[in-house]
Formats: C-alpha cells, sequence, structure tokens
C-alpha cells in the first residue's frame, strides 16, 4: 500500500493561499445556494490537489534483531570467593540462551574498578550507542555492591534490567569502620579515636549484635592495647602520641571464621603529631659578632618559642668601680629555668657561653637529667671552649658531651666539608651548593669520644658532631664563624638551612631522622624508601594488601638512601618493617570503598530493577551457577520477570533499505476532473437559466 505524501509544485505558502481561497469560494457558492456548488468545490478540491502534487511512497525494509546488553561486574570484590569464575560462566551461558532464543544481538560491556564499583557507569556507557528501538533487556551480572547505585534515578530506560548476583546464600563478613578519625593530635597528648566492628550477612544484614570482638590497637606497628569491643557498638580508644611527625594508628579486628576477606578488618589512620609550641631557650656567653644569627634565625619561624639570655658575669661579683647599669643586666632567673621549667623547653643552646658562676653544679646536674630524660642542648662553641671557663670542664655536663677541647683555637682559613657521614645523614646530606661555600677562619680542637661527625674543618678536624644521649640528643658545633656566611662573606653559605636542620634534628623532627622507612605508590608502581647511616641496610619485609609476606632487597640511590619500586604492584595497603621501623603506605586509596562492603545484596540496584519491571535473581548453585529461563515478552507488557525468568522485550525494529515515490494520479487526471466539474456545474446552472427564460414553441407569454 506504501504512505501518502506530499511533493507541492508551488511553495508551501502559495499552497495555503490557493487553498484558502478554493475553501471561501466553496463556501460563497454554497451559502449562496448554487446548484453546482459541489461540483465547483471539487473542482476547487482538484485544483488544490494538482498543486499539491500527492504521492503515493513505497518503503523496502528489513527487520532488525533486537539487542540485550550483558554488564559484567569485574571489579575487585569480585575476585572473592570465586565470584569472578562464576561471572564468566553465567555470561557465556547467558549468551548463548539468548542467541538461541534468535533475532538477538547480543552486547558485553564490564565495570572495573579496584577502588570501587560503578555498574550504572558502565551502563551508561555501553547503551550510549544503542539505539532505544531495539533495546530489550540489559542483563547485570554482579555482586551487588554499586558504588554509583544512586545514579540510577537518572537512566532513561524503556527496557528491564535485571540483576544477576554472584553471592552465595549465607555470606558473612567482618568490618571495622572509623567513626571519629583526628587527623592531627598533640605530642605526648593521647587523641581519641572511634571506631565500629560490624558482622554482616546478605543484603547488609547485621550479625551477632552485642557479642565481642578482639580489636588491636598498633601505633607505628607496636601493640598499644588489645581486647574485646561489643559488635554493633561505636568504640573509642586512646591512642598515645609519642613523638612529633606522622604516626600510623591501626586498628586490627581479629578474623572471624567464614568470612569472605579479612582486608576490612583493618583501619589505617595516619596522624601527624605536632608540637603546641616549640620552646627554646637561647643562653648567650661572650660577645661575638654572629651572636645574632641564631636569634634571627628562631625568631623567624613562627612555630618557635624563644627565650633569650645574655650573661655576662653575675651582678654580686661586680667590680665595686663599676656601674651596674651600664653593665645592661636583668636578674638572671637560673633556678627557674634550669630547675622549675627546663623539661619545658624542647631545646637548649649555649651560644659561647663561659662559664661565669652564675649557673651552679645542681643545674648542669638538672641539664644533664634534662638530656638523658629527652631533652635536647646545642653548644655553639668559640674560644671560651678551652680553659678553665669551658662548659667542658663542668664535670656534671662534660660526660654528656660527644668532644672534649684539646688546645686552643686554630686560627685560619678553611672551607667546611661534609664528612662521608654527613653525606648520609639528613641533616647535611644535599645541602646546596657546596663547591662554592665561603671560608671559616676558626676551629677549636678536640678530643672526639662519641657521636657522628658530619661536618669538618682545618685537617679533618671535627666541625659538627651530633650524638644521642639516653633519650636526648646533644649537639656540638666547634666553630663561632657561621656569621660569616650570613654574612656573604667569601661567596658565604647555607647558613640558615644548616642552623634549621641541626635544630630541628635535636628537636626530633622525623623527615630529618637518621634511620627512616617510607611507603608510598605511584601511579600502579609501590616505591619502597630506606634512609639509613649504614652502607647496606637488609631487606625489608613487605605485607601486601592479601595478607601475604616477602622481603624486599633494597638499592642504593645516593648515600644514605635506599629504595626499591614493585612495578603493578596489587591495589590496596601495604605495610613494610625493618627491625624496629615501620611503614605504611597505599597503591591507589589505602582503604578503597571496594572491600568496604563485600557482602552480596540486592538493595542498592533494586529500585533499578524494580523500575524497569525487571528481576533479581540468585545464580550461584555450590561452585555452578544457573542464570533464569529467557522469555520474549510484548514490549508494552507490565512484568518482564518472575519465578526462574527473565524477558526481553520484542521491539520488531526494522531498518528502511529503498523508498520509491510514484504520483497518486496523473496531472491530466486532477485536470480532466476539474474540467468535468466546471463543466458539470454549468451544465447545471445553465440549464436551469434556460428552462426559466425560454417559453416552449406555440406558447404565449404572459
Amino acid at each position: 500500500m506504501g504512505e501518502l505524501v506530499f511533493d507541492p509544485l508551488l511553495p508551501t505558502w502559495a499552497l495555503a493561499a490557493i487553498a484558502a481561497a478554493a475553501l471561501f469560494i466553496g463556501a460563497l457558492s454554497l451559502a449562496r445556494g448554487a446548484k453546482g456548488a459541489p461540483l465547483r468545490i471539487i473542482a476547487l478540491a482538484a485544483l488544490v490537489l494538482l498543486i499539491a502534487n500527492p504521492q503515493r511512497r513505497i518503503a523496502e525494509r528489513t527487520a532488525l534483531d533486537d539487542i540485550a546488553v550483558i554488564v559484567t561486574d569485574e571489579s575487585a570484590s569480585q575476585s572473592l570467593d570465586r565470584r569472578d569464575m562464576a561471572t564468566a560462566k553465567a555470561a557465556s551461558e547467558l549468551e548463548e540462551r539468548l542467541k538461541a532464543l534468535g533475532h538477538i544481538e547480543v552486547l558485553r560491556a564490564s565495570a572495573n574498578g579496584e577502588d570501587e564499583t560503578r555498574i550504572i557507569e558502565a551502563m551508561e556507557n555501553a547503551l550510549s550507542g544503542v539505539p532505544r528501538a531495539r533495546l530489550g533487556g540489559v542483563f547485570v551480572i554482579t555482586d551487588g555492591q554499586a558504588s554509583d547505585a544512586a545514579k540510577a534515578a537518572g537512566l532513561a530506560l524503556d527496557a528491564p534490567v535485571h540483576v544477576l548476583l554472584t553471592g552465595r546464600a549465607g555470606e558473612i563478613d567482618r568490618k571495622i569502620t572509623l567513626v571519629n578519625a583526628p587527623r592531627y593530635g598533640i605530642v605526648r597528648e593521647a587523641v581519641k579515636v572511634s571506631f565500629r566492628v560490624d558482622d554482616v550477612g546478605p543484603d547488609d544484614k547485621p550479625l551477632d549484635q552485642g557479642q565481642n570482638a578482639g580489636v588491636i590497637l598498633r601505633v607505628d606497628g607496636k601493640e598499644v592495647l588489645n581486647q574485646p569491643v561489643p559488635i554493633g557498638a561505636e568504640v573509642s580508644f586512646n591512642a598515645p602520641l609519642d613523638h612529633p611527625g606522622k604516626l600510623i594508628i591501626e586498628l586490627e579486628a581479629a578474623p572471624r571464621a567464614g568470612e569472605l576477606t579479612t582486608r576490612n578488618n583493618i583501619a589505617v589512620l595516619p596522624v601527624t603529631a605536632i608540637r603546641d609550641r616549640l620552646r627554646v631557650l637561647l643562653i648567650s656567653g661572650e660577645p661575638h659578632p654572629g651572636e645574632r644569627v641564631w636569634r634571627n634565625l628562631l625568631k623567624s619561624d613562627p612555630a618557635v618559642d624563644l627565650v633569650h639570655f645574655t650573661i655576662l658575669k653575675p651582678i654580686e661579683k661586680t667590680n665595686p668601680n663599676e656601674d651596674v647599669n651600664e653593665l645592661a643586666l636583668i636578674p638572671f632567673p637560673q633556678d627557674e629555668l634550669f630547675i622549675d621549667k627546663l623539661s619545658e623547653f624542647d631545646l637548649v643552646i649555649f651560644d659561647r657561653y663561659t662559664y661565669r658562676g652564675v649557673l651552679q653544679s645542681y643545674h648542669f646536674d638538672n641539664i644533664a637529667r634534662y638530656v638523658e630524660n629527652g631533652g635536647a642542648v646545642l653548644i655553639a662553641a668559640g674560644p671560651e671552649y678551652y680553659g678553665p671557663l669551658s662548659l667542658a670542664g663542668r664535670r656534671n655536663l662534660a660526660f654528656i658531651l660527644p668532644a672534649l677541647p684539646s688546645g686552643q683555637a686554630k686560627e685560619g682559613p678553611f672551607r667546611p666539608q661534609v664528612t662521608d657521614e654527613g653525606r648520609k645523614h639528613p641533616v647535611t646530606a644535599d645541602l646546596p651548593e657546596e663547591k662554592f661555600w665561603g671560608r671559616w677562619l676558626r676551629i677549636m680542637p678536640v678530643v672526639k669520644r662519641a657521636g657522628e661527625t658530619l661536618m669538618q674543618g682545618l685537617g679533618g678536624a671535627p666541625l659538627l658532631i651530633l650524638d644521642r644521649v639516653g633519650r636526648g640528643r646533644v649537639g656540638l658545633l666547634l666553630s663561632d664563624q657561621v656569621w660569616l656566611w650570613a654574612r656573604g662573606f667569601d661567596g658565604g653559605g647555607p647558613h640558615a638551612e644548616l642552623l634549621r636542620r641541626i635544630a630541628h634534628w635535636l628537636m626530633k623532627e622525623p623527615e630529618l631522622e637518621e634511620e627512616q622507612l617510607s611507603l608510598k605508590g605511584v601511579g600502579d608502581a609501590l616505591i619502597i624508601e630506606r634512609q639509613s647511616m649504614k652502607d647496606a641496610p637488609g631487606p625489608v619485609e613487605l605485607t601486601d594488601p592479601a595478607g601475604a609476606t616477602r622481603t624486599v632487597s633494597l638499592k642504593p640511590v645516593r648515600p644514605g638512601k635506599f629504595s626499591a619500586e614493585i612495578d603493578h604492584a596489587a591495589r590496596g595497603l601495604y605495610r613494610a618493617r625493618d627491625g624496629d621501623l615501620f611503614a605504611v603506605g597505599a597503591v591507589g586509596l589505602a582503604a578503597a570503598p571496594e572491600f568496604e562492603d563485600v557482602v552480596s545484596t540486592r538493595l542498592k540496584l533494586k529500585p533499578l530493577a524494580g523500575k524497569t519491571h525487571g528481576g533479581i535473581f540468585d545464580i550461584r548453585r555450590g561452585d555452578d551457577v544457573a542464570p533464569p529461563a529467557l522469555r520474549r515478552v510484548d514490549a508494552g507488557a507490565s512484568a518482564f520477570a518472575g519465578a526462574g525468568w527473565a524477558g526481553i522485550a520484542m521491539r520488531n525494529a526494522s531498518r528502511t533499505d529503498s523508498v520509491a515515490d510514484s504520483p497518486l494520479a496523473p496531472a491530466v487526471f486532477w485536470l480532466a476532473l476539474i474540467a468535468a466539474a466546471l463543466a458539470g456545474a454549468w451544465a447545471i446552472e445553465g440549464g436551469i437559466s434556460l428552462a426559466r427564460r425560454r417559453p416552449r414553441h406555440g406558447e404565449l407569454k404572459l
């Protein structure tokens, strides 16, 4: 039969004008009661049709197959309990069944995700090139844990979405969730960490509420607490922050028998411990050109509270002829500083301090105990370091010093040099422009007793020595010439960076520790870095996200720096240990949403299946799978799923291969029709007029 179309001989506006005129003339003829009005209307209609040029269009069409889309979940959680194998098997069997129905084209797509499963996004990508008029249905094979399930509300589909769940009946899993996870804390103050341990079954059903699960709290890999906590209840622990810098807090719940994975039994929280303020006590002795170098450096650091005193001589021992006011001295609170409040300082600096009798032997005793208990002392020495008034002559203090003077100061220019040990140590490693450092003019000769010599001067004499004493630290800078660098003498040098590093190492800043271990993810690679004073540190024990442990050997990068790179590392949390050193790092997200919830669930995708009149099916049967039976269903049906079966909407779509147009009637037909109609109208109306006006032969006209 074809369809009727028009191919006007005149523009549309002209055709419309002619049609309107014809309509008006026809209506006027009818209104006047003309006997030939119907024929006139036929003529006018034929004229309009002649101009409209009606065509009969005949199209040749080919029926098209319906399209079924299979979306497989290939995210990381599908590797659990052989779900990936079940998914592959179900997809293959489903594809065979769809093709067996006939006239169905099957398209495959996958949702890949190591950190999260984005099922809806994968569906949108798969359907972007599919004509909606051919879409018969979508089959999603997944565990149901779709992180973007909320986006399903924006999908405009008039085809059913069927969800095939790959989880087993009776699945269980235990997980630990951080509820309150502070990222910063104050050194030597505990930080409160709140968490919850949950046991869940299919469809996120809570299990064993009120029972207990053992939880271990670790800080930097060391176990701090181990106790049972109630399942399903929020619990808080106080984690101690013993040192500044980044600490790793781990919470690990004991495994539950039969759970899917233990990856989500561990919660890791990096906490940065900061000092409330860095308190530094600077005691200056004999005036010298570099006296203000330390003061300016420490005052420029907004995180430092500086207390500065200069001691020339005690007031009670002044010469009677001297004017006390001219000495510009204030009462020195030695007992308050060195007995009552000494432990409040993070660092005590003696800058060319000479014993003047202000500090007594019990003060030096307290300073030594302060260092052994975790404090820090730096002695910036000059010529005063040798002789009876030297700090090294105070027996109560001398035993914590790394070197004792061996003679008078040596005068003469020399360029400070970094020693082999110094090139390994973070305090002096990679100091800038070493080749262009300016000269110093004086150094104190000493006999070294302990510590590490990081810089040297004339003839290899020690210039900078750092040492650990008990839990504290001691530094000895054996020249008062660092101010020459600050003034730019002979080209100057990195005085600010050097002094800052020395002070921060003494105050135990983690980034300057000699022995460090760190992990970091770069793309899909895991980088292990080791800082060490050893020539060749041993291998690192590495635990991967699955819990498997192996040893990794490190290669030297530069003196004191070693590293290893693991390419294509599995995504997730890694832990490394080398003796007492511990580090945590991650490739991708440390706590990926993909493994927060792993138990199979129908809750997240149920709204989508219900909205499209699809179904949700459990397909696992032990180690085998049982996809639903398939049926063809009329596209206008109200349900596309039932007990054990899933429907495919029949679209009956087709493709137009060719189109041919032919005139509904030749132009001669329309012209003849117009002529006949007009002639008929003239005959009717003309015949009536003659009959009225011409009398018959022999009749009289009245």
